[in-house]
């Protein structure tokens, strides 16, 4: 299989914690389609032929499209690699974008079978904090119009470890989450990066992280509630119940080949990673001079180590030592194992067969155990 990312960079406003390649307008929507579908022809060729299976809309703010540019680019998808009839085709949507207008467009003009909502935090203090549009409230109602509207794949986007909150929010959110009856979870710890209004609020003094025992304890809570509740913890912040884990992102850990459009996306062919400019200008006009503005890395032997310790070893299905010594050699699968013992005895890591997945601990430091593992 592979795979589609389209990036959308419009916002409304800019969210104080985010990072992202974004920019607080839109330009013409028509222009930027016609981008878009240009690079779609350009790169023909990327994906070899393989069918494309799943096709994502982020961003950004994807939902600030109106439903027949977004058909637009599906189609040129189509058309210059070929979608399968099965596809996963998702829109990342802010929920005080979710009208019933507009999703009664998304279901009559488009393709699109999954929604992704932000919408972070069922407080409104915390949403006022982070620069969110949305009430608690409308993100409760966006998401019933949603599934009115007929749309039987929904995720949610949970933010925690939020200046200020505490486990007990973590249990409020969760309350109001599940009532709602989605399929998938998406929950993400805050990091406060440079760059942010937060950051500059962080430097201030004005905002006062979580700690790490508030912040180990929010996650914990969570896990164990996701799972009372049937949903599976496929990854570190993803849970789902059967039958719905995000294909498009599973793509990614199991590193299949997906290419990326707009500004700043990025691509991997199973050869090479390639990424466009962070720059919407630049962008257009590399576009329009059928010359697109990338970046290329060939990939090594070690970096496709590293690159399946990265994405593999946040799932559940682990990083898999005989396929690690089929492909790279028995030494670097004896290296793997020797760097992995430290963290099988503290418990952060568990060896089942020749499967290598985190424990629960290890979830929470999984950032240092990636980094002492690779090469």
């Amino acid at each position: 299989m592979a795979g589609v990312y389209i990036h959308i960079p419009f916002c409304r406003s800019i969210c104080h914690y985010c990072d992202f390649y974004r920019v607080a307008s839109a330009c013409d929507a028509g222009l930027y389609t016609d981008a878009l579908k240009n690079e779609l022809r350009l790169r023909a060729g990327y994906l070899r032929g393989e069918p494309v299976e799943t096709i994502y809309f982020g961003g950004g703010t994807p939902s600030v499209l109106e439903a027949d540019k977004i058909q637009e680019i599906i189609q040129a998808v189509s058309q210059f690699h070929g979608v399968a009839g099965n596809s996963e085709i998702t829109l990342e949507a802010n929920p005080d974008d979710l009208s019933d207008a507009y999703l009664r467009s998304l279901r009559e003009l488009t393709s699109v079978n999954r929604l992704s909502i932000g919408v972070q935090s069922f407080l409104d203090r915390d949403l006022v904090l982070m620069n969110r549009r949305h009430t608690a409230a409308e993100a409760c109602e966006c998401v019933e119009r949603a599934k009115e509207h007929g749309f039987a794949d929904i995720s949610v986007d949970l933010i925690y470890g939020i200046p200020g909150s505490t486990v007990a929010d973590m249990a409020f959110n969760l309350n109001r989450l599940f009532n709602l009856e989605i399929q998938h979870l998406s929950a993400y710890h805050l990091t406060i990066e440079p760059k942010t209004v937060f950051y500059r609020k962080l430097e201030k003094g004005l905002i006062t992280p979580v700690d790490e025992e508030d912040s180990h304890a929010q996650f914990t809570f969570l896990r164990k509630q996701a799972g009372n509740r049937g949903f599976i913890h496929y990854e570190i912040s993803n849970w789902a119940k059967a039958g719905y884990f995000s294909r498009h992102n599973t793509g990614y850990w199991k590193g299949e080949a997906y290419i990326g459009l707009g500004p700043s996306a990025h691509s991997y062919d199973r050869v090479s990673r390639q990424w466009n400019v962070p720059d919407l200008r630049k962008y257009l006009r590399g576009i329009t001079d059928e010359k697109p503005v990338f970046e290329k890395e060939v990939l090594t032997l070690n970096d496709h180590l590293n690159e399946v310790l990265l994405t593999s070893l946040r799932t559940m299905w682990g990083v898999d030592l005989q396929k690690i010594r089929q492909t790279f050699g028995l030494s670097v699968a004896e290296t793997l194992m020797k760097g992995a013992e430290h963290y099988i005895c503290s418990g952060h890591v568990r060896k089942e067969g020749n499967i290598l997945t985190l424990t629960e601990d290890g979830y929470f430091i999984s950032d240092a155990i990636v980094r002492d593992l690779m090469v």
